[in-house]
């Protein structure tokens, strides 16, 4: 096994708990000390790059347009990496606001886990046709990720349980539209 498959296995582990057993994934997670750039190489990178390729794969199958396959690849690849990147920018700006002095790696590792579920939730939506029953149910449990950084804020963040919920709803409105913002500006120019 090379580098580079490990490195997915063990993407597809950690996504896997964290969608299983969210609560001991993230004491796990809050002992390790990995740089922005590596979790986003080693995780992020794989993890949308499946979702991207998933909901690729919707748009071949409902239009056997190998062009506009590939296109919505790059869109949602693009959209989830600058939108989760600018989220954590944005979050790591108000952490003053919910009185926290935190390294902005701690917040990248909240951002880029949590929404690892919002990514595969959003490709696997586009596998159904618009509208079916099963497009909507992953559409609704895309906001399982809400759970996710809820269980995970406790064990990163040293955070005044008055202030949990407000940072909570903040930071996963910034996880949730920014995405979908720059996947609707990149549908458009693309």
């Amino acid at each position: 096994m090379n580098y580079n498959s490990k490195n997915l296995l063990s993407s597809f582990f950690r996504l896997r708990n964290l969608l299983l057993t969210p609560k001991k994934e993230w004491e796990r997670i809050a002992h390790e000390n990995i740089r922005p750039e590596k979790l986003f190489l080693n995780f992020a990178f794989p993890v949308i790059a499946i979702s991207s390729l998933i909901s690729s794969l919707g748009i071949f199958i409902h239009t056997h347009d190998f062009i506009s396959a590939l296109s919505r690849f790059f869109i949602v690849f693009l959209s989830l990496n600058i939108g989760l990147f600018v989220a954590a920018r944005i979050i790591i700006l108000l952490t003053p606001n919910f009185q926290l002095k935190i390294a902005p790696g701690i917040i990248f590792k909240l951002v880029l886990y949590s929404a690892s579920v919002f990514c595969i939730f959003h490709g696997t939506a586009n596998l159904f046709s618009p509208y079916s029953f099963l497009n909507q149910i992953c559409l609704l449990s895309e906001l399982y990720f809400v759970r996710i950084l809820w269980l995970g804020t406790s064990p990163m963040l040293p955070i005044a349980d008055n202030k949990k919920p407000g940072f909570t709803f903040t930071a996963s409105l910034l996880i949730l539209a920014l995405p979908l913002i720059f996947e609707r500006m990149f549908s458009i120019l693309f």
